[in-house]
């Protein structure tokens, strides 16, 4: 219907926008290019024509010299080598060349959209498997822009030889036009079937995945040889991965079915052209060198259409993982950008931070996940600047949760909550956690140096041995060094390198603690920071910090 379709124009135009953004000069270059590339057969058969009729001529009259042919041959020559060459550009060679500036352009602005979206909506069931699906599809524009441009490039090359044909005879062309309709109009209803079951593809094949992993994992393993329940997995995961294959099967035998009805197509329309100018040939209407072309024609237009249905094939699965993105990125609602320049960021968080001494402010603050069931309720609190404040509770008692609305990951349903007396809403986005050195209890180490892992929260110093050492003393975690054979230079983990270092979990967790200590701010929050050490480890901790925090305000969960 006309809605659908207006749809349709408004996430193409969207798409080669979006392109055009990502890679303008990329963007041109192959436009002009395969359109230039497009008209190469045809120019190819009226070169052979006249290479053919020349040498009929000749041969027939014996009038003119061979020298004649020697240009237009030298020509044909030409063309012929140039469409060779060209047959390089084909689906697979634009996609691998539009790959890098498409799929990571795609991916990053994908990303900068969802920087935009507030973090309890994003986890909100009704959005968050759409986002999953989105940014696992990121390589939409490149299949839609590799395959659609191959498309276009074979459409522009099939209008000029049905063009041909028709200037030569108006039932060749008629018949060339018509197989040439009908296979587009086949293969899209075909292709606009397979992609309506793309998304069922994509929840299947990530249960198959998910029973695949977990096996995998060594805590996972640990816990079946226990309980001895590796069976009851192993049916899970059989039971998923049959029907996976089940629906590969039908999508396959689906496709299969179509592109041999659109090749038979293909084939006997090649054959009732041949059969037709054979017959005009012995009629005397048609002469040898028209006939030759005509054959070459419809090999031509045969190879041409098979081209432009692949191709349309695999762009319009692209379109459909387009228009997927777009409808998620205009449905899901986005706060308004007022990011500024870093120094001006600072420069207006420093005249606050000079105006009030109340670093965290909260006025009646309520919030919950889903809408029904608050966490937070009525609270109201000030957290000044040099202060030590421990939030002490059961699980689920909201500790957490109200950390995760200081450090701005979500906004209260009602109330106030201000950051050295100004609400947070009046914040550049992201600015506000930018002031804060925070450790989340649920951390991760990278499969990379210490140096790394401790540099990366702050990676103006991370080359800084003095730097690195001196948050590794506030983290309690010089003593791991003493286990290290390349000091700070050891490698973590053994996913890649096989002589990585596994830690236990303390150690993990004073590298991950040390990290936070390496942002150097004033405000620090710690998520349980002692959770995996023992007591006396724990107290260790505490004592240090004791005494590096003083000039912080600080706050303990």
């Amino acid at each position: 219907n006309m809605k659908n379709i207006r749809e349709d124009l408004k996430v193409m135009w969207w798409a080669v926008k979006l392109a055009y953004r990502i890679s303008p000069k990329e963007f041109f270059f192959w436009i002009v290019f395969s359109c230039l590339l497009a008209v190469l057969p045809s120019v190819a058969l009226a070169c052979n024509r006249n290479v053919v009729s020349v040498l009929t001529e000749y041969l027939t009259s014996g009038e003119g010299q061979f020298t004649d042919i020697v240009k237009p041959l030298c020509m044909l020559g030409f063309i012929l080598i140039l469409s060779g060459l060209t047959q390089r550009v084909n689906g697979g060679f634009l996609y691998a060349v539009m790959y890098d500036n498409y799929y990571f352009g795609l991916n990053e602005y994908m990303m900068d959209c969802v920087q935009k979206v507030d973090m309890k909506t994003l986890l909100d069931k009704e959005f968050y498997d759409d986002y999953r699906y989105c940014t696992a599809r990121c390589g939409s524009l490149t299949d839609f822009m590799s395959s659609g441009l191959l498309s276009v490039m074979k459409l522009i090359s099939a209008v000029s030889l049905i063009c041909v044909a028709f200037s030569v005879s108006v039932p060749i062309g008629f018949v060339a036009a018509l197989c040439f309709t009908v296979s587009v109009v086949v293969n899209s209803k075909t292709t606009a079937k397979l992609v309506k079951n793309m998304h069922q593809q994509t929840t299947l094949s990530a249960e198959v995945r998910h029973y695949s992993n977990e096996m995998k994992k060594p805590g996972v393993a640990k816990e079946m040889r226990i309980f001895q329940n590796q069976e009851s997995f192993l049916n899970k995961w059989r039971e998923a991965y049959s029907k996976e294959q089940d629906f590969y099967r039908n999508l396959d035998l689906t496709g299969a079915k179509y592109a041999s009805l659109i090749s038979a197509g293909l084939y006997l329309s090649s054959f009732l052209i041949l059969v037709f100018s054979v017959y005009q040939v012995a009629q005397g209407v048609l002469t040898v060198d028209v006939f030759l072309m005509l054959y070459l024609l419809g090999e031509n237009l045969a190879e041409v259409n098979r081209a432009f249905t692949n191709g349309l094939s695999e762009a319009l699965r692209g379109f459909h993982a387009l228009r997927f993105q777009y409808r998620f990125l205009t449905r899901v609602p986005m706060q308004e950008e007022r990011l500024l320049d870093n120094e001006a960021i600072k420069e207006s968080i420093t005249r606050q931070r000079a105006k009030s001494d109340v670093v965290f402010e909260g006025r009646n603050l309520h919030f919950s996940y889903d809408g029904e069931n608050e966490v937070l309720h009525g609270l109201n609190f000030q957290i000044k600047k040099g202060e030590t404040i421990a939030l002490v509770g059961s699980n689920g008692s909201g500790k957490s949760t109200l950390v995760k609305l200081l450090v701005d990951l979500y906004r209260p349903d009602s109330g106030d909550l201000l950051f050295y007396g100004k609400e947070y809403e009046e914040y550049p986005m992201g600015s506000v956690n930018r002031e804060i050195g925070m450790f989340f209890q649920n951390f991760y180490l990278y499969h990379l140096s210490i140096r790394e892992n401790v540099g990366f929260g702050n990676l103006r110093h991370m080359k800084e041995d003095d730097t690195i050492l001196a948050a590794m003393s506030k983290g309690g975690a010089l003593g791991i060094l003493e286990k290290c054979h390349r000091n700070l230079e050891q490698i973590l983990r053994r996913d890649v390198i096989k002589t990585g270092m596994n830690l236990s979990g303390g150690e993990k967790q004073k590298i991950a603690v040390s990290r936070t200590h390496m942002t150097d701010k004033e405000i620090l929050i710690f998520d349980e920071p002692a959770a995996a050490l023992d007591p006396i480890a724990e107290s260790n901790l505490y004592e240090t910090y004791h005494e590096v925090m003083k000039e912080c305000s600080t706050i303990f969960i």
